[in-house]
C-alpha cells in the first residue's frame, strides 16, 4: 500500500490557517499533532503566517478590476481566502503556484461543483 503524496507547505500552512482561525488558544503541539508533522514545521508556519498577515495589513487595498464587457471571461481577484483555497486544489495533485495552474484548479472545482449539484438535481426527479 503506498502511502499519499507529502503534504506542500503552502497546504499545511493553509491548513494551520484554518485551525487558528477556528480555534485560536490551540497550541503548536496539538496542531503538530492533528495535521502529523513536527511541532518545528508549525512553529514556522505560525511565523510565516504572522508575517504574511503583517504585511497584507501595510499593503494599500488592491483595487478590483473593472468588469469586462461580456467577452465570455470571467475575472477573479486573488484574495487570501481565494488564494488559500487555490493551494489545497493545487496540492491534491501535486502542482506549483503558477497562474495556468491556479486556472486549471478554478475551472476543474466550478466543473466538479457544477457535476455535483447536477446530480443532486437528478436524483431528486
Amino acid at each position: 500500500m503506498s502511502q499519499p503524496p507529502a503534504m506542500t507547505a503552502d497546504v499545511r500552512r493553509t491548513l494551520v490557517r484554518q485551525l487558528i482561525e477556528k480555534e485560536p488558544a490551540l497550541s503548536s503541539r496539538k496542531i503538530a499533532a492533528q495535521l502529523g508533522v513536527g511541532k518545528d514545521a508549525i512553529l514556522r508556519d505560525l511565523e510565516a503566517i504572522r508575517q504574511e498577515d503583517a504585511a497584507a495589513a501595510t499593503e494599500p487595498a488592491a483595487r478590483e478590476p473593472e468588469p469586462a464587457p461580456d467577452t465570455g471571461r470571467l475575472v477573479l481577484v486573488l484574495d487570501e481566502p481565494l488564494r488559500q483555497a487555490l493551494a489545497v486544489l493545487r496540492a491534491q495533485r501535486a502542482r506549483p503556484d503558477t497562474p495556468a495552474e491556479n486556472v486549471a484548479a478554478a475551472r476543474a472545482a466550478i466543473r466538479a461543483l457544477a457535476d455535483h449539484l447536477a446530480e443532486q438535481g437528478a436524483q431528486r426527479r
